[in-house]
C-alpha cells in the first residue's frame, strides 16, 4: 500500500478529517453492528494509526459492542448524523475511517472482507478480496 493523504467529512461539512501515511488495512466489514450502522450489508473502512488522523469539528460518540463483542466507539456528526469513523478495543491505537465519507472514494481499495460469518446472502464481495469469518490475527 502506498503512502498518501486522504480527506473527508460528514454530509453537512461540520466535521472534517485528514489521514496521512500508509493505511494498515482497507476492507469491508460485515458484522451486524456495521450492517446496522450503514443500513446495508457492510461498511467499507480504511484503518490508520490514530496518531496520523486529524479531526476538525466535534463528534458525537456512541459506545457499544463491535463485531468481536469487545467495546467499540462510533463517531458521528452531531448535526447531520453521518457516521464518520470508529475505534475498537480489539485493535487499540487505530482509527477506522468509513470509506463512504471520503472526498475521493476512488482512494478506497479494499483487500479484505471481515466478519463474513454475518454477511447477508444478498451482499456479495468482489472475488479478489481475502475473506475472514472474524477479524484476522496478526
Amino acid at each position: 500500500m502506498m503512502t498518501r493523504e486522504i480527506r473527508g467529512g460528514c454530509s453537512c461539512g461540520a466535521v472534517r478529517y485528514r489521514a496521512t501515511g500508509t493505511p494498515e488495512m482497507q476492507g469491508i466489514c460485515h458484522c451486524r453492528t456495521c450492517q446496522r450502522l450503514s443500513g446495508g450489508g457492510h461498511v467499507g473502512f480504511i484503518c490508520f494509526p490514530s496518531g496520523s488522523v486529524t479531526i476538525e469539528g466535534e463528534t458525537t460518540v456512541t459506545r457499544g459492542p463491535g463485531g468481536s463483542g469487545l467495546p467499540a466507539e462510533r463517531h458521528f456528526c452531531p448535526r447531520c448524523h453521518s457516521a464518520l469513523f470508529g475505534l475498537s478495543d480489539m485493535i487499540p491505537g487505530k482509527t477506522n475511517i468509513y470509506a463512504g465519507t471520503l472526498d475521493d472514494t476512488t482512494q478506497f481499495t479494499p483487500t479484505i472482507a471481515i466478519f463474513t460469518r454475518s454477511r447477508q446472502a444478498w451482499d456479495r464481495d468482489p472475488p479478489s478480496l481475502k475473506c475472514f469469518e472474524a477479524l484476522p490475527s496478526g
